[in-house]
């Protein structure tokens, strides 16, 4: 009797301490789970998706041949198509400014050459690209254009600040002629004065005596 509940005492004790096994082993586990690391459930927010259309000369470097440049601008990304298109813009200015003043050692293109944005597209923009990008997951907007300086507008802008230079010699040659003839002017004055005193001085003697 006594050995009957005796086994059925270590039966019972016995499966406890499996099933108390069993929970630790499985909250361990769990815990090593939490521990490792989880895979990314999204793209980082710096990593790049281009579309599959986006064309090669988007990336092409700058290029200068004989007197004839061609470069790349690239907007974006932006929020929108609107916002990358005035992006664009600005930026394609922007080089335009930094070609010439690198040609012309002068920066303030709009003091003698000003481009309008028409004459941009019209006589300067070769190729244009717009498409979207996916960044960190997220749908933006890019936009490009291939600009070419050919040689005859290179020389459009050269002449246009030799006309400047000139321009600026005139005036210095200017402001140095007015400078003598007000320093003439002012000694000429300074001249008769004295002559005049030196009269008057001899006129003096000349009654006294």
């Amino acid at each position: 009797m006594h050995d009957g509940r005796l086994s059925t005492i270590l039966v019972v004790t016995l499966i406890l301490c499996g099933s108390m096994l069993d929970k630790a082993s499985a909250d361990g586990d769990e815990s090593k789970g939490e521990d490792s690391p989880k895979q990314l459930s999204v793209a980082p927010m710096d990593h790049i998706v281009y579309a599959d259309d986006r064309p090669t000369w988007v990336s092409d470097p700058v290029k200068q041949q004989d007197n004839e440049a061609t470069f790349v601008v690239v907007s974006g990304p932006c929020d929108t198509p609107e916002e990358s298109l005035r992006e664009l813009n600005l930026m394609r200015r922007a080089a335009l400014s930094t070609y010439i003043s690198r040609i012309t050692n002068y920066f303030g293109i709009k003091e003698f050459y000003d481009i309008s944005d028409e004459r941009i597209d019209q006589d300067f923009v070769m190729r244009r690209y717009s498409g979207e990008i996916i960044v960190g997951g997220t749908s933006q907007y890019e936009d490009a254009v291939e600009i070419r300086v050919t040689e005859s507008e290179r020389k459009l802008i050269l002449d246009a600040w030799q006309n400047v230079e000139v321009s600026q010699r005139l005036q210095a040659l200017g402001v140095a002629m007015f400078g003598g003839l007000a320093v003439l002017v002012v000694s000429s004055t300074a001249i008769g004065v004295v002559a005049r005193r030196q009269d008057r001085k001899q006129q003096s003697s000349q009654t006294s005596a």
